[in-house]
C-alpha cells in the first residue's frame, strides 16, 4: 500500500479513536488522535458543554494538515478527526488530496448518545450530540463500515477495503470499450468497469461481461456511479468509452460529484481532438 493520511471520521463517541489506534497496529504506521491537538481554548469551550464555530476549528485543522503532510514524507499515518462538514474535509486533505482516504464510522443519534453517557472523564459529554449531528455532512467518497460491528471485524473490513482499491476504470461496455476492458486485463491491470443501468434494456452488462471472460475475473463490475468511482485508488483514472458530442458532456456531469480533485478524465471515444 502506498503512503496514505488515513483520517477516521464521525461525531464523538462513534469508536473513532479505538479503531484508529487498532488499525495503526495493525497496519503498522503511526496513530494520531485529533482531539490532542486541540488549543486549550477549544478544550475549555467544550468542556463548558459550547460548540466550536468555524474560527475555533480552523487553526485546528490546519495543524492536522501539517501533520498529515509531514508524516506522508515518510510514512503513511491514520488521523482521527470529527471532521464532519466537507469544508473541514478540504482542509484536512489540502495539498495531499490524492494520498488522503477517508473512513466514516456512521450510527444514530440514540446508539451514540449512549455511549457518550457511559463516558467518564471526557471534555466532549453527551450534550454537544445534537450539534454535531446537526453539523455532520456525510462524505461522498468514503469506506463506510458497519459500527455495529467487533472493533477487530471493523478494523479488518477497512483494511480489506483499503487494499482492494481498482487501478483503472473504464465507463461504457460497447463494442470498443471491452476489447479496451480485456486488453487492459491481460497486462495485469485491477479494472472496474461500468455500464449504465436501463431497465427492461441494458441490465447487468458489466457484470454479463464480467463472466464471459476467465482474464476478467479480477475485475470489479457496476451498474450504480457512485459504487464504481469509489471502487478506484485515488487519484482516479478512468477511461470514457461513450458518444461523443452531448453524452460526453452529460457523462462527466453525472461524474463530477463524484470525484475530488486531481482525478483524472480520459475521452476514449471519437470527440473532435480540438474540443478535448
Amino acid at each position: 500500500m502506498r503512503r496514505q493520511a488515513i483520517y477516521i471520521m464521525g461525531v464523538s463517541g462513534v469508536g473513532k479513536s479505538t479503531i484508529g489506534s487498532m488499525l495503526s497496529k495493525a497496519l503498522q504506521i503511526p496513530f494520531f488522535d485529533g482531539d490532542d491537538y486541540h488549543p486549550e481554548s477549544n478544550v475549555k469551550k467544550m468542556s463548558e458543554g459550547q460548540a466550536l464555530n468555524d474560527e475555533d476549528r480552523l487553526g485546528w485543522l490546519q495543524k492536522l494538515n501539517q501533520l498529515a503532510k509531514h508524516e506522508l514524507k515518510t510514512n503513511s499515518c491514520v488521523i482521527v478527526c470529527s471532521a464532519l462538514k466537507e469544508p473541514y474535509r478540504a482542509i484536512l486533505s489540502k495539498g495531499i488530496e490524492a494520498s488522503t482516504k477517508w473512513i466514516f464510522l456512521n450510527g444514530s443519534y440514540s446508539q451514540i448518545k449512549e455511549r457518550l453517557d457511559k463516558r467518564k472523564g471526557h471534555y466532549m459529554g453527551s450534550a454537544l450530540l445534537k450539534s454535531q449531528f446537526d453539523t455532520l455532512q456525510e462524505p461522498k467518497n468514503a469506506i463506510k463500515p458497519d459500527i455495529n460491528l467487533s472493533p477487530e471485524a471493523i478494523v479488518s473490513f477497512i483494511i480489506k477495503e483499503l487494499a482492494s482499491k481498482m487501478d483503472f476504470g473504464l465507463f461504457g461496455l460497447g463494442v470498443m470499450g471491452k476489447s479496451l476492458s480485456r486488453n487492459l486485463a491481460n497486462q495485469g491491470y485491477k479494472l472496474s468497469l461500468y455500464n449504465r443501468h436501463l431497465a427492461g434494456k441494458e441490465e447487468n452488462i458489466a457484470l454479463d461481461f464480467k463472466k464471459e471472460f476467465k482474464e476478467l475475473s479480477k475485475a470489479s463490475a457496476f451498474d450504480d456511479v457512485s459504487q464504481f468511482v469509489n471502487s478506484l485508488e485515488t487519484p482516479r483514472k478512468i477511461m470514457l468509452m461513450v458518444n461523443a458530442g452531448k453524452t460526453i458532456d452529460l457523462v462527466i456531469q453525472d461524474l463530477l460529484p463524484h470525484l475530488s480533485e486531481g482525478d483524472i478524465l480520459i475521452d476514449g471515444g471519437n470527440s473532435n481532438y480540438i474540443k478535448t
